[in-house]
């Protein structure tokens, strides 16, 4: 490798769905960009990983996962699943899906729609969630006056409410507490708002945050159907992250993937990389880092913006999450389903021509029976089970063969529970299994006995601390110079968002890593706009689709 092509504008340490991001956006930007990752897989702590490649990940834990326990090493048909580390949701609008399609990365992928999103019941059942007028009129079990006052809620909630009299007072105010105390809403209503809509962690959120959320989720639904919600094929996150990478790739982004890193250092202006294997080093005037990386130099960090249009949770940054994966290949009760639509594959609006992908290439070879659920998203409230947690909500989604994450016949269900600060310590199968053994007791094909799983693992996920920065990405930043080598460290999110928020979050977090980048880089470029003739400007986070088909060679 000669001394100009080991030379980079920007190096970029992890392919998580968030540096991933920064990666293509900074490649399409013009900018000379190498993109880095340690393990032999894309996606890093956001990856969809193989069933072997989940045990031998499961294997090398040591700081961000701990506390580990499988059912077993082996599964039949282990090639054909793809798990995701970061099982999530993707709200039909939002940062996430406007970076898809900006991008060209929608071409890349399909996606299916979430057919179900229920609230268990302590009965040992199932509720359907109400999240439109038409859901709301066809539900049986609400009475009149209850649907009056839900409708009610749901055009507020819809609505612009910021300056509306029922909000005065109230932003801080506990949202179960709010929805009966103004909108006169009672328990079951309130537990589908909250938990199953609004996808609050706890009894103790916020109401304006929840509002806000619950507001994108409800404008969202019709884009693409019935649900405002969608979930990636092949695991998701981890395949949308390496979507991105291929983007950055046919731009001339250059990837190394699970090579040893030597050193790492830093030699005003430059950062210097050696690797194990390769002779000639590599460097760059802009190192964006991540965690797990030995790193040369304290840097600039960079938090989520402040105008953030996602809601974290209150209790988000610093709490560990209990999760857990369970492999089943039998359907789950949560209701019937009418039949699918024609097509399964989710077209994306276009910005450009051909910037949508194909159905055909959004598409399952086999479709299940309508009597089979696919996808769906199950809540647990607070104190629905006598032995589960009485203080946090409990998320369980279910992704099928139509998600190709799996082979048909089988089911991955991802369990997840937040460890807040007054849950009792205790390892997360204890924790975990008696929400798994609920939902293994709602077969679907009319047999009594609960499903069995093929195989489970559980396990406790951890924040990842921040680096040690030399400032914050608020405060004034200068271009790399003589005397500086210039050195980003995007803030890791929270590893428990509400389902909807995680993508979302990360897409908007990059566009502002992005632009602090080109701040570094191109001093002169005018974020959001700007002389269209100037060589340094940079107008935009994603610069226009060009109208050909080259994109996706890399």
């Amino acid at each position: 490798m000669s001394v100009d092509e080991g030379a980079f504008d920007v190096i970029v340490l992890g392919t998580g769905l968030t540096n991933s991001i920064v990666a293509a956006s900074l490649s399409k930007a013009g900018f000379k960009v190498a993109h880095i990752d340690h393990n032999p897989y894309y996606g890093a702590l956001d990856a969809s990983l193989s069933f072997e490649e989940l045990v031998q990940w499961q294997n090398t834990q040591t700081t961000a996962f701990s506390s580990f326990s499988r059912s077993g090493d082996t599964l039949a048909q282990s090639r054909a699943f793809s798990i995701s580390l970061a099982p999530s949701l993707i709200p039909s609008t939002g940062p996430l899906i406007d970076a898809l399609i900006a991008s060209g990365v929608a071409r890349y992928g399909g996606f299916r729609m979430i057919e179900r999103v229920c609230v268990y019941d302590p009965s040992g059942t199932v509720k359907l969630v109400p999240g439109s007028k038409e859901d709301v009129f066809k539900n049986k079990e609400i009475s009149l006056l209850d649907k009056r006052r839900l409708m009610r809620f749901l055009m507020f909630a819809a609505g612009d409410f910021e300056d509306k009299k029922e909000l005065e007072g109230h932003a801080d105010t506990p949202f179960p507490e709010y929805l009966k105390t103004v909108f006169s809403l009672t328990g079951d209503m309130i537990n589908a708002i909250v938990y199953a809509l609004a996808y609050c962690l706890s009894p103790n959120d916020p109401t304006l945050p929840a509002l806000h959320r619950l507001r994108r989720y409800l404008r969202s639904a019709g884009r693409y159907g019935t649900s405002p919600f969608l979930v990636g094929h092949y695991g998701s996150a981890g395949e949308i992250a390496q979507g991105f990478c291929r983007t950055a790739a046919v731009s001339g982004g250059v990837y190394i993937l699970g090579k040893p890193i030597k050193s790492l250092s830093a030699s005003p202006p430059k950062h210097i990389l050696h690797f194990e294997e390769f002779p000639e080093p590599l460097s760059c005037s802009l190192l964006i880092s991540s965690p797990g990386y030995s790193l040369p130099s304290q840097p600039t960090l960079v938090n989520p913006p402040s105008s953030s249009s996602t809601s974290f949770s209150a209790h988000s940054t610093t709490c560990d999450v209990a999760r857990c994966i369970a492999i089943i290949d039998r359907p789950l009760g949560l209701g019937e389903l009418a039949p699918p639509p024609d097509d399964d594959g989710i077209p994306m609006e276009p910005v450009a021509d051909e910037s949508a992908p194909s159905p055909d290439n959004s598409s399952s070879s086999t479709s299940p029976s309508p009597a089979v659920l696919d996808t769906a998203v199950l809540v647990f409230p607070p104190s629905s089970l006598a032995n589960g947690s009485s203080t946090a909500a409990a998320t369980a989604l279910l992704t099928g063969e139509n998600t190709l994450s799996c082979p048909k016949g089988k089911w991955i269900l991802y369990l997840a529970l937040p460890l807040l600060a007054s849950t009792p310590i205790s390892n997360p199968e204890t924790l975990l299994q008696p929400y798994l053994n609920a939902i293994l007791a709602l077969p679907a094909d009319g047999i009594d006995t609960p499903i069995t799983p093929l195989f489970t693992t559980f396990y406790i996920q951890h924040p990842s601390p921040p680096a040690d920065p030399q400032q914050t990405a608020e405060a004034p930043l200068e271009p790399a110079s003589a005397s500086t080598a210039a050195h980003l460290a995007p803030a890791p999110l929270p590893p428990i968002l509400p389902l909807p928020d995680a993508g979302d979050a990360a897409a908007e977090h990059a566009e502002h890593v992005f632009w602090e980048a080109v701040k570094i880089l191109r001093p002169n470029a005018k974020e959001g706009g700007g002389d269209q003739d100037d060589d340094d400007g940079i107008t935009s986070f994603w610069p226009p689709m060009e109208n050909k088909e080259d994109q996706d060679e890399e």
